[in-house]
């Protein structure tokens, strides 16, 4: 059986990929964070109530096969996902998180070994979601106040 997984450990490489397998990817290095983001836009992108992103660096992630499509979800972010079958594989920003690429944890091969470190937004929160027990709660992201 495999134990959750947090950017603390020391994973190795990792790959994931879109529902249709025509996009794929690989990480070369760990990950530096898994994220829960409750704000509103992840919600619209997502379809969920919340998503999970297993952050890591631009420089570490490739794709192997496929491209992605994209979408200019505001000024700063940009939501990249397979055209083919609409699976959201990263979201990148640039302005606020330069270098990294936020990548969906549902994509990577693996998912159950990510667990949320860290919980952001949490001002827009649904009533019905509880956080992990052990994670870090931010009313916004770090830096924006706790």
């Amino acid at each position: 059986m495999t134990s959750p997984a947090s950017a603390s450990d020391h994973l190795n490489a990792f790959r994931g990929s879109c529902a249709c397998s025509q996009l794929r990817y690989e990480v070369a290095g760990r990950p530096l964070q898994v994220v829960a983001c409750h704000c509103d836009l992840c919600k619209r992108m997502s379809g969920g109530p919340f998503c999970v992103y297993v952050v890591v660096r631009e420089k570490d992630f490739r794709l192997t096969a496929g491209a992605t499509s994209r979408y200019q979800a505001t000024d700063r972010t940009t939501k990249h996902f397979c055209g083919s079958c609409g699976t959201p594989v990263f979201n990148a920003n640039p302005a606020t998180y330069q270098g990294l690429a936020m990548l969906y944890v549902g994509t990577t091969e693996d998912p159950k070994r990510y667990e949320p470190r860290m919980n952001i937004f949490c001002e827009s929160k649904l009533a019905w979601v509880t956080p992990n027990a052990g994670s870090q709660l931010f009313s916004r992201s770090p830096g924006e106040g706790s």
